[in-house]
């Protein structure tokens, strides 16, 4: 087995102090026509990071921000496409709907797991994985924070956490309705119209958007005229402002979305064939899923002078089920059905100091309640009950299952204080201690065994930041990070799995110059992981287990952003991002007696690049009459090793792909044309070894879509 050596440290601290010439979000950007009356310099973005309003460039961690305009122009549709954009974060969706492998500096998910972040959509922390990957429209702006975020986001937020903010209510009517049409036969339409019911007092916003896409990944044998990965998409999200006095909002929110798409477009990888070629879908069944979701909350903000009260009740219900092909052939053989249905409620409380003064503070309590069902089946097909003797009258035959019923009730308590001295110097320090108890019933087994676990945590984190300007500092971050622990259906390696901590320590710069016509920020960090949580699947006896086979590993690199705007109209933006990884010590008796058994101490930890960029530039030029017309284009990608397990055997090597864009405005309205992976690169975006799913196919893949192209058209008013 090849092994590639890690950098040493000193390596690593060459390569940050290199690195710290650069920093701010490569995206915090506005539109260009929107600049000019600040001459060209980039905007001050604010952001919600440390759940209050502050500007970027104040706080003392590692974020890339996405204005609306940035969004836009980047024609982002989803969190995976911000990912790309994002150094040393990485999001791969391959299986179904909501199904996300997602990794944050080296800290991953395992399928069916817990995230390694915490998602906060206005204001609402999410409670359950499968809601993760949205569809975005109607987005105010994107936040992605690096580093542990435990003590302020809880549970979860082990690598980092994103604040989706959607556009507000207004008390001017307005909207816009946008349609475009792509590769694929990809039709999209999405609407917003917001204006006031009462002025200024009760205000409103309703968002929608429908996807109707055929798919462009090959289905050879399905009996169906779609590819294997076609989509439909409905979303619709409304919000009501109220605010019967100074002192009082009231935000109410309601959200739902169904999905129904292709899944599992997994090929078989003949022995000795390539892992990394992209292959159809060769199966004879039309393998789908679908996802539906429902989010409702409540947040209400009280002024009482001093310190405003907070308090966000949420609810929401998510609905997930696959109905896939497991033995990938034109054969009738093995088919897999998977539902999840979980409740969620939560209440958070929050009290918090107002005003820009030299001591903030912020205390509050969080408490959330769940309830999960999940029900797999595994049947055998008519072509292949004779190989067990039986005829093939019998299919669909159930030939496995596992069904469980999980209760969680997860209480925290947390508290943020921040002191600025006057020689520039700040001092912040925040503390949670996060209780998550645990239920399990097994419904598949006689006599219904129950099952429980309570796993805590206390999670600090200190900053100490020197600002030698409005617009520069250095900062340094020690945090703890906490993910917990769990059940899985089936006891076959293990019932229950521990929770994942990490400490990581920080140093980062962030800085402008020329006016604010650059920006720069880069950070340099290491995280020493403990238990890290590891995912296998034994498909012939649907059993999917979390376990914890790695006691200790580390990951260490640097990251960087830089955004200019040398003249008005012209943007350029570049991020780099590099990530290594150790495992320190491995148990080999978690796997032993298994084919994915065996000593993987020195390993890389999987599913991670080692280097991650993008790079982008975009001119307006301005004709006069309020027309303008603004060619884009984007260099996305990632290079070095990227294994896909702990055993390092299997591995992809760098992905680069070029979009183009070119936007023609005139007034509120825009057309656009454009096209992703220009040079049309053949990648796969997931690769699933044999050791380690038990599947009978072999090794499977799944491919990446090639080249996309469409037009799009937007009308504001």
């Amino acid at each position: 087995m090849r092994r590639q050596s890690s950098l040493n440290y000193t390596c690593a601290c060459l390569l940050a102090g290199v690195a710290t010439i650069v920093t701010t979000p490569a995206w915090a950007q506005e539109s260009v026509s929107d600049t000019a009356a600040h001459g060209g310099e980039v905007e001050q973005i604010v952001v919600t990071a440390r759940k209050r309003e502050e500007r970027v460039q104040d706080v003392p961690d590692s974020i890339s921000v996405f204005t609306a305009a940035a969004l836009e122009a980047t024609r982002v549709d989803n969190v995976k496409d911000v990912a790309l954009r994002v150094p040393n974060l990485s999001i791969v969706e391959a299986q179904q709907p909501g199904v996300a492998l997602l990794t944050i500096r080296g800290v991953g998910q395992a399928r069916n797991g817990e995230p390694p972040i915490a998602v906060v959509v206005d204001g609402v922390q999410l409670s359950n994985a499968y809601q993760i990957t949205q569809d975005l429209f109607d987005i105010e702006r994107i936040e992605v924070l690096k580093g542990p975020q435990g003590a302020v986001y809880g549970r979860n937020a082990i690598g980092g956490a994103i604040n989706i903010t959607t556009k507000q209510p207004t008390n001017d009517f307005e909207g816009f309705i946008q349609g475009s049409y792509g590769t694929g036969q990809d039709w999209r339409l999405s609407a917003a119209i917001s204006g006031p019911i009462v002025p200024d007092k009760l205000l409103f916003r309703l968002a929608g958007s429908l996807r109707d896409f055929d798919g462009d990944i090959e289905s050879v044998n399905a009996p169906r005229s779609k590819e294997a990965n076609w989509a439909k998409d409905k979303n619709i999200r409304g919000s009501l402002l109220f605010t019967p006095s100074d002192v009082v909002s009231v935000d109410l929110r309601y959200s739902r979305l169904e999905t129904e798409a292709g899944a599992a477009w997994y090929a078989s990888v003949p022995p000795g064939g390539d892992i990394n070629e992209p292959r159809p879908y060769i199966g004879d069944y039309p393998s789908w899923a679908e996802r539906i979701l429902n989010d409702a909350s409540a947040k209400v903000d009280i002024d009482l002078g001093a310190a405003t009260l907070t308090s966000v009740t949420a609810y929401s219900k998510v609905s997930s089920y696959i109905d896939e092909e497991l033995d990938l052939s034109p054969l009738d053989g093995i088919i897999g059905q998977q539902t999840l249905k979980t409740r969620n409620f939560s209440q958070e409380l929050r009290l918090a100091s107002t005003g820009n003064t030299r001591f903030k503070w912020l205390a509050g309590l969080y408490y959330l309640k769940t309830r999960q069902k999940l029900d797999t089946e595994i049947f055998l097909g008519a072509d292949f009950l004779p190989l067990f003797g039986l005829p093939p009258e019998l299919a669909p035959l159930l030939f496995a299952q596992s069904r469980s019923t999980d209760h969680n009730k997860a209480y925290a308590a947390f508290g943020q204080v921040s002191y600025r001295f006057d020689m520039g110097l700040e001092l912040t320090g925040a503390l949670r201690y996060d209780v998550d108890d645990r239920n399990q019933i097994d419904r598949a087994a006689p006599g219904l065994p129950e099952y429980d676990r309570t796993f805590k945590s206390l999670q600090p984190k200190v900053s100490a930041t020197w600002f030698w300007n409005d617009d520069s500092m250095v900062y340094a971050t020690v945090a703890k990070g906490f993910r917990s622990g769990g059940f899985n259906p089936l006891d076959i390696i293990t019932r229950s799995y521990d929770k994942e901590e990490n400490w990581n320590y920080e140093v980062g710069l962030k800085a402008s110059a020329l006016d604010r016509k650059l920006t720069l920020t880069s950070a340099v960090f290491y995280t020493r992981i403990k238990d890290r949580q590891v995912y296998t699947l034994d498909v012939n006896n649907s059993a999917q287990t979390l376990t914890n086979p790695i006691p200790k590993s580390e990951v260490y690199g640097f990251e960087a952003e830089v955004i200019a705007r040398p003249v008005p109209g012209f943007d350029l933006s570049a991020s780099i991002g590099y990530t290594d990884s150790k495992i320190i010590s491995y148990d080999t008796s978690v796997f032993a007696g298994l084919p994915s058994a065996g000593d993987y101490t020195g390993n890389k930890l999987p599913q991670m690049a080692k280097l991650s960029y993008a790079f982008g530039a975009q001119y307006e030029h301005e004709f006069g009459d309020d027309m303008s017309i603004t060619p884009r284009v984007e260099l996305n990608g990632s290079s070095g090793a990227y294994y896909w397990e702990v055993d390092n055997t299997d591995k992809r090597s760098g992905v680069s792909l070029v979009n183009a864009r070119l936007t023609l405005r005139k007034g509120g309205l825009s057309l656009a044309g454009f096209v992703e992976n220009l040079f049309d690169e053949n990648y796969i975006i997931e690769f699933v070894p044999v050791e380690w799913s038990g599947a009978g196919a072999g090794d499977l893949s799944a491919a990446a879509p090639g080249r996309r192209w469409g037009v799009q058209a937007k009308l504001r008013f």
